[in-house]
């Protein structure tokens, strides 16, 4: 078995990882631990727990997806989203608890690796795996290997240049691809074009959408629109035979993804057209992010 943990804001999930399915899974509240160290020993307790139940299998090794972390150093790096504002050697902290090894990684290449062993990205060895939610992920997979540039931090699409001089983004720069195309642009977007009020997410302007109100219509096509260009741009830099897109926003359907395919093949660069698959995630939302950190857990 391997143990997959996703840490994420409010919570972080556990599940027990055998032959591509979760067995067992549980899940604790991030916040809420006296320190870094208290949050590692909640976690461990749950994972011995869940362990302790299974009788046909033993753990081989952990995989965690964490945001802001770095899978050459195991540490997580000050990561604004968690209640630690310092530094955190999670995998070592974990491996030394459980006694097997840990990997820790971002949690957007987990996604990648998790579509790449067990969803979407099967058999594909070029592959970008991109998430669409409260901010936007990216993992890219060349030549059959996770890219993780020189400092453990490379893919961070989200946060190329879309429009100079832009919107805030929460890195703090302007202008950047997550400002426009995660859940907060999104609902920006629909309120510069005079959305009704009460619309504090996507679920909500897609039935608005649905229901022919005309500023939920556009907001999809604006959004489609730079999507499409941030996909294209990502396409001239790695060449991905597959582009997979995880998350709320990509479960939208044909209201995403019709105008998004149209856009984001117009826009493409023509040697690449015809080349290039655009899909969504494959993989169980309650099990994509377990998968993912699990896939970690196999490097």
């Amino acid at each position: 078995m391997i143990l997959g943990i996703d840490i994420g804001g409010t919570t972080s999930k556990l599940g027990l990882v055998r032959d591509g399915k979760v067995i067992a899974r549980e899940r604790i509240s991030t916040t809420g631990h006296a320190d870094d160290h208290a949050f590692a020993d909640a976690l461990a307790r749950t994972a011995q727990g869940l362990i302790a139940a299974q009788t046909t299998a033993t753990l081989r090794s952990v995989g965690i997806g964490a945001p802001n972390a770095n899978q050459l150093t195991g540490i997580i790096e000050m990561a604004p989203n968690l209640p630690w504002k310092h530094d955190v050697p999670l995998a070592r902290m974990m491996s030394d608890r459980l006694g097997v090894p840990a990997t820790l990684g971002n949690d957007a290449n987990a996604a990648a690796l998790g579509e790449w062993r067990y969803g979407a990205g099967q058999g594909i060895d070029d592959l970008l795996v991109v998430t669409l939610g409260t901010g936007v992920g990216s993992g890219f997979i060349v030549n059959g290997r996770l890219v993780l540039g020189s400092a453990g931090n490379a893919g961070e699409l989200g946060h190329t240049i879309l429009i100079p001089g832009g919107r805030d983004c929460t890195c703090g720069r302007k202008g950047c691809l997550e400002a426009y195309v995660s859940i907060r642009g999104m609902i920006a977007t629909y309120a510069e074009l005079g959305g009704t009020e009460g619309a504090t997410d996507v679920k909500t302007v897609a039935q608005r959408a649905h229901a022919g109100d005309a500023a939920a219509i556009e907001c999809f096509k604006r959004t489609t629109e730079w999507l499409a260009i941030g996909l294209a741009n990502a396409v001239c830099a790695t060449g991905p035979k597959r582009i997979v897109l995880f998350g709320g926003i990509a479960r939208n359907g044909e209201l995403l993804m019709a105008p998004l395919r149209e856009r984001f093949h117009a826009t493409l660069l023509n040697i690449y057209k015809g080349r290039v698959d655009l899909t969504v995630s494959a993989l169980e939302d309650d099990d994509a992010a377990l998968l993912g950190a699990a896939a970690l857990g196999t490097l």
